[in-house]
């Protein structure tokens, strides 16, 4: 790699020893479908919310990815060392959820709001329109016609569930202090 391609911003992605290497590979095809490059950095941290912190200080973005074989964690430079952004446990293919964490790493730079495992592109869950008759009857139907994420045990259809998810990312972000 030259100098030229080193200076490029990019998303800095790590391997703790032992990950298998194509992970990485589904990482950077995530974030490259959103548009924003990666590159692959050694981080010498022992674990992975560490690594993932180390990365993103050495990204120009200021975001990094680490993956491990069971879990991939998304960190931001100006968050503290030990809350990273998002963490995914490999609960079926550690390649999707890689995917999803590198398009989400993407989202960060590109300021789009985050996909989620177990959910559709926007453009499937548009494919059924609402209801002519006014937005209360709407809603209903629309949020029936999303996908459910595979983290949720609770049916998503109720816009009384929806608030209080709503409620308590807003709680977990000014926590770590974004507003």
């Amino acid at each position: 790699m030259d100098a030229r391609e080193q200076d490029r911003p990019a998303i800095h992605v790590a391997l703790l020893p032992g990950t298998d290497p194509s992970l990485y590979r589904w990482v950077q095809i995530g974030a490259e479908e959103e548009g924003v490059p990666c590159r692959l950095v050694s981080e010498a941290a022992h674990d992975l919310v560490t690594m993932a912190y180390e990365a993103a200080r050495s990204s120009r973005f200021n975001i990094g990815v680490a993956v491990s074989p069971e879990a991939v964690v998304l960190h931001e430079r100006h968050m503290p060392v030990e809350k990273p952004v998002m963490s995914l446990k490999f609960t079926g293919q550690a390649d999707y959820f890689c995917r999803v964490m590198g398009a989400n790493a993407a989202r960060m730079v590109i300021r789009k709001p985050f996909r989620f495992a177990g959910e559709q592109p926007a453009t499937a869950a548009r494919s059924k329109p609402p209801a002519p008759n006014g937005l209360q009857s709407a809603l209903p139907q629309a949020f029936a016609a999303r996908p459910r994420p595979a983290f949720a045990g609770a049916p998503m259809d109720d816009p009384t569930q929806v608030a209080e998810l709503v409620a308590l990312i807003v709680q977990k972000l000014n926590e770590r202090g974004i507003r």
